[in-house]
């Protein structure tokens, strides 16, 4: 009882709150562009990973095992990111980014990665976009979501 009164607020709040980065569509393509054109390309190494919902996939990675992903289209501007960082037999997100429209949603892009690597973990901070995101996706049908209370995140599988 002592352990539960504690850590009531662990409890109640499950993921960490994380304040939004970019909010605007103008904000997530400049933040897309400067990931795609000038971070990554300084930390790892690039690797054509195939085609996603009509837009090459981009894979780089990076010597300590994180991962990124870029979805990019005909004109080779990125219009989706997500950072991976190695954890347990999977991996969990660290950052997305992703426009609006182009075909897919980010919780495809979830999905896709589910079907790579077996399972994908959230981080245990979350935006409320990132939260509304895992709520979503704990009511599809074609993924299991759970709750890891000792890791205060979400893991799905299939």
């Amino acid at each position: 009882m002592k352990l539960l009164l504690e850590n009531w607020r662990d409890y109640l709040e499950g993921v960490e709150n994380h304040p939004d980065i970019a909010t605007s569509q103008k904000d997530i393509q400049t933040s897309l562009d400067y990931f795609y054109k000038d971070h990554a390309p300084k930390i790892g190494e690039r690797s054509e990973a195939g085609q996603l919902f009509g837009h090459d996939v981009v894979r780089i990675d990076q010597d300590n095992g994180d991962v990124f992903y870029f979805l990019v289209d005909k004109d080779d501007s990125a219009r989706a990111y997500i950072s991976l960082e190695p954890f347990k037999e999977s991996y969990f997100v660290g950052n997305v980014r992703k426009t609006k429209g182009g075909g897919f949603y980010a919780t495809d892009l979830y999905k896709w990665l589910v079907d790579q690597f077996g399972s994908l973990y959230s981080d245990y901070t979350q935006t409320t976009d990132a939260q509304s995101l895992w709520n979503y996706l704990q009511q599809d049908p074609e993924v299991n979501v759970e709750w890891l209370e000792d890791e205060k995140r979400w893991r799905m599988s299939k």
